[in-house]
């Protein structure tokens, strides 16, 4: 079986309050410490979220979390894996991969998320007086994905465009 690899350490982590060393980067450093100084965590307060920039779009296959060790496991409880490219609402308006029900103080849980795709990967606990605590977050996938643009050009010429000789010469210019 073919595992794709963690992109999230290729990204920046940040989060919308930060409580005491728990800052968001600790989540991404590719390490599975569950001690205080190992994890990330917000403030309680209204609909606390952690954002993982990927920097470029990648095609998302799984989401891995894992929760703290010490203590508080169901803090993590009612969790939503957002993916997307949208910064609105600080990107949390992106669409859901999963929702997380619960994971074991110390465990890692997996989330297939299907290849969404998305530069930006966010946790968010709707609600108030929450508070968002991870200790490990990995993100597999594909990527960059290269995204199409088309561009409309308006030119005149005089020469016949339905010749594709001409049309070639002409578009070189």
């Amino acid at each position: 079986m073919h595992f794709l690899e963690n992109v999230a350490v290729l990204g920046a982590a940040i989060q919308s309050s930060t409580s005491g060393v728990w800052i968001a980067e600790n989540a991404i450093d590719r390490g599975l410490q569950q001690l205080y100084t190992g994890c990330s965590s917000t403030l309680r307060q209204t609909n606390p979220w952690w954002r993982l920039d990927l920097y470029d779009i990648y095609s998302v296959n799984r989401v891995v979390i894992t929760n703290r060790n010490d203590c508080c496991a169901e803090q993590i409880n009612g969790t939503e894996i957002r993916i997307g490219n949208s910064l609105e609402n600080n990107g949390n308006n992106n669409p859901i991969c999963a929702v997380i029900p619960a994971i074991p103080a110390g465990e890692s849980y997996s989330y297939s998320c299907g290849g969404m795709e998305g530069r930006y990967v966010n946790l968010i606990i709707p609600g108030d007086m929450k508070l968002l605590t991870m200790c490990e977050v990995k993100v597999y996938g594909e990527g960059p994905c290269l995204k199409k643009t088309f561009v409309k050009i308006q030119f005149k010429s005089s020469n016949d465009l339905t010749n594709p000789t001409m049309r070639g010469n002409v578009l070189k210019q």
